[in-house]
């Protein structure tokens, strides 16, 4: 997929996606599975009705092929979501505390494991669009705070830093020159002060 000229900078969604099945995630395995050496992973000795963590990736698979269950994150229930939603709104200049990957994973397991969750997905998606709604709106408030050498994004995800990236670089980039050459005319005008009153001084 080409990217619009303007996103090319960001990370694409296939990447983004990707970070998040990479994340551990806990499954309840059916069956009893030997260990499984990968490039860069290790599944481990996985034993029926035990739980274990593993990425996300290959918890797909599994579910996939009907050998496990996903046991959703603590954080992916309406329960805890609408409180979220409830500090996002209680607290306009900051943002609460969600997963890096909060966006992407509660996408993949609404698609691929909605039977494993513990809230009806419709509802889910719900308070996930209300969510995100609600920091969307406080980001790009956030936008106007900018200055050519700071700006915050505590509490923000992966995701939602990717969104305003397009925005942010070339404003910060432009703040930053207008302050450089505010500076340098500063100092310039200092230094003819400098000489003004030296003169004065014979």
């Amino acid at each position: 997929m080409v990217l619009p000229s303007g996103l090319q900078g960001n990370f694409p969604p296939s990447e983004i996606t990707f970070f998040a099945e990479n994340e551990l995630i806990t499954i309840l395995p059916r069956y009893s599975i030997k260990k499984i050496d990968l490039i860069g992973t290790r599944i481990p000795n996985l034993r029926a009705m035990r739980r274990e963590q593993v990425p996300l990736w290959v918890a797909l698979i599994l579910k996939a092929q009907d050998k496990c269950s996903i046991v959703p994150p603590k954080w992916l229930n309406v329960v805890f979501l609408k409180e979220k939603y409830d500090d996002e709104v209680r607290k306009p200049l900051q943002f609460s505390d969600l997963p890096w990957n909060w966006l992407d994973v509660s996408k993949i397991l609404l698609e691929k494991a909605a039977d494993d969750l513990l809230d009806p997905a419709d509802q889910l998606r719900s308070v996930i669009q209300d969510l995100r709604e609600v920091r969307l709106v406080k980001s790009k408030k956030g936008l106007r705070e900018l200055n050519e050498s700071n700006i915050q994004l505590n509490g923000l995800s992966l995701l939602e830093i990717n969104e305003i990236r397009p925005f942010v670089i070339p404003v910060m980039n432009k703040l930053r020159k207008l302050h450089e050459t505010t500076q340098s005319n500063n100092d310039t005008l200092r230094d003819q002060d400098m000489d003004d009153a030296s003169d004065d001084d014979y």
